[in-house]
């Protein structure tokens, strides 16, 4: 056996060394910017259109006139109450027959274009955003609507900019092209 003093020259093999740790510390390093990396690359993409809307559903029996007249008389006592200042959410959770939406206040959440019937969906779209529609009849029956939000991709931005021009260039070209017209006054 060899002194002390010659084992800390080298002269014998040391134990090699546990590098397990930093092999740890480098796989959770690398988890670490994998998850980033995953969180950044898989959020949900906003670049979509899509309406925010709530609704109050009254449904009827579209074979019963008795049944579908009660069901327009509910509903319009309801648009006229909240006319006069009551709250959507509440008349909502108390009247709507929508199982769905009733409980959060008849709101709906995001949908995309095309989700909704008929008059429903072309007021989603057309509706200033806080104003409450006339009665709207569907399949469902009855239904009152606000408008609460509404997204739009930027393809559908540059489509509707594109058509308020044209509209806008319709307009102004077919005054300025009449002819006799003018913007002065005669005496």
């Amino acid at each position: 056996m060899l002194p002390e003093n010659e084992k800390h020259e080298g002269r014998i093999d040391e134990e090699p060394k546990d590098r397990t740790k930093w092999m740890w510390l480098g796989v959770l390093a690398l988890f670490a910017i994998l998850v980033v990396v995953l969180l950044l690359t898989h959020r949900r993409e906003r670049d979509a259109t899509e309406v925010r809307a709530k609704h109050i559903l009254i449904k009827f029996n579209a074979n019963d006139a008795v049944d579908r007249a009660r069901a327009l008389e509910l509903i319009t006592d309801l648009r006229t109450r909240i006319g006069n200042g009551e709250s959507f959410a509440r008349l909502a959770k108390e009247f709507s027959n929508d199982g769905f939406s009733s409980p959060r206040g008849g709101d709906l959440g995001y949908y995309p274009k095309g989700d909704f019937e008929g008059e429903f969906e072309r007021y989603v779209w057309i509706a200033p955003v806080g104003e409450l529609s006339d009665v709207i009849q569907t399949s469902h029956g009855f239904h009152l609507v606000v408008v609460t939000d509404r997204r739009l991709s930027k393809a559908d931005q540059y489509e509707m900019e594109l058509e308020r021009k044209a509209a806008e260039g319709q307009s102004s070209g077919t005054a300025d092209s009449e002819p006799g017209s003018s913007t002065a006054t005669e005496p």
